[in-house]
């Protein structure tokens, strides 16, 4: 207290100044009208700032809650695009089988779960990404992952709250793919180089691929449906065995700017991969 009493009296003229300043600017804004209507336009200038600052800072605020709903949608969309896409193809094949009754437990085979992007390498030969979901919101080992792009990876370890992805920037990472138009499949491998592009590999020779065709899942796998976008080719070369040709694709999904995924679950995974393991027993 007695030191902002000293400051008052060191400083009584300068306080003294900018008080007569402001009853002056007061007393000729009340008394001249061009003044005064120069003054309100003014405030109402700085005002309309103020308003416009807030209501940006408002929005930036609320803008991870309103991603949040839109990837939930996006999510319930791509839900219902494979169950219609499910239902069609049950229908066409009832068409020759008369005892095929189309159940929900039939149709409802892959639902897609909203998640982010919460840390991620992408300059090294074998990248990771963490995810803000994990087993205490049903997220399980071996389940696919994409962007609104294309595909991003696949779960390999999860905790309660969070997950680790094995991405396709990884030099461990292979998935059956194919080439859309031909329907030719091979393995999709990552030479640990350019997070841009990738290889599908172990192609015949002798078929004839044309740069700007696209590569999707080929559906030889409990985690990827059929279909889901991964790049496109950029060019080929031959491999080491002379029988067969790698195609350069460049990916769809960016992985330096990739924030928000879907995760995707199939209902038939477990059993799928029981069977298939029986094989090699």
């Amino acid at each position: 207290m007695r030191n902002l009493f000293n400051f008052i009296v060191k400083n009584v003229h300068w306080l003294l100044f900018f008080l007569l300043i402001f009853f002056s600017v007061l007393l000729i804004v009340k008394n001249n009208q061009f003044q005064r209507s120069k003054f309100l336009s003014a405030t109402q200038e700085m005002t309309g700032s103020i308003y416009s600052v807030s209501s940006s800072f408002q929005s930036y605020m609320n803008l991870n809650s309103a991603n949040a709903d839109l990837l939930k949608r996006v999510a319930e969309l791509e839900t219902e695009l494979y169950t219609v896409k499910r239902t069609l193809e049950l229908s066409s094949d009832s068409v020759q089988t008369e005892n095929m009754k189309l159940d929900s437990a039939t149709v409802f085979i892959y639902q897609f779960l909203p998640a982010r992007v919460v840390n991620s390498t992408v300059l090294q030969e074998d990248n990771y990404l963490t995810i803000d979901k994990g087993s205490d919101d049903g997220i399980e080992e071996d389940m696919g992952v994409i962007s609104e792009n294309g595909i991003v990876g696949v779960i390999m370890k999860t905790s309660p709250h969070f997950s680790i992805v094995i991405p396709i920037l990884n030099s461990k990472f292979k998935l059956s793919c194919k080439v859309r138009y031909n329907n030719y499949i091979g393995p999709l491998v990552w030479d640990g180089k350019d997070s841009q592009y990738t290889y599908l590999t172990e192609l015949p020779r002798h078929v004839d691929f044309a740069a700007g065709d696209t590569i999707v899942t080929s559906g030889y796998s409990a985690v990827f449906p059929e279909g889901l976008p991964v790049g496109s080719i950029v060019s080929f070369l031959k491999q080491r065995d002379d029988n067969y040709t790698s195609l350069k694709v460049r990916l769809f999904t960016n992985f330096n700017t990739l924030r928000n995924v879907l995760i995707i679950k199939n209902k038939y995974q477990k059993e799928q991969r029981r069977l298939q393991e029986t094989i090699n027993q």
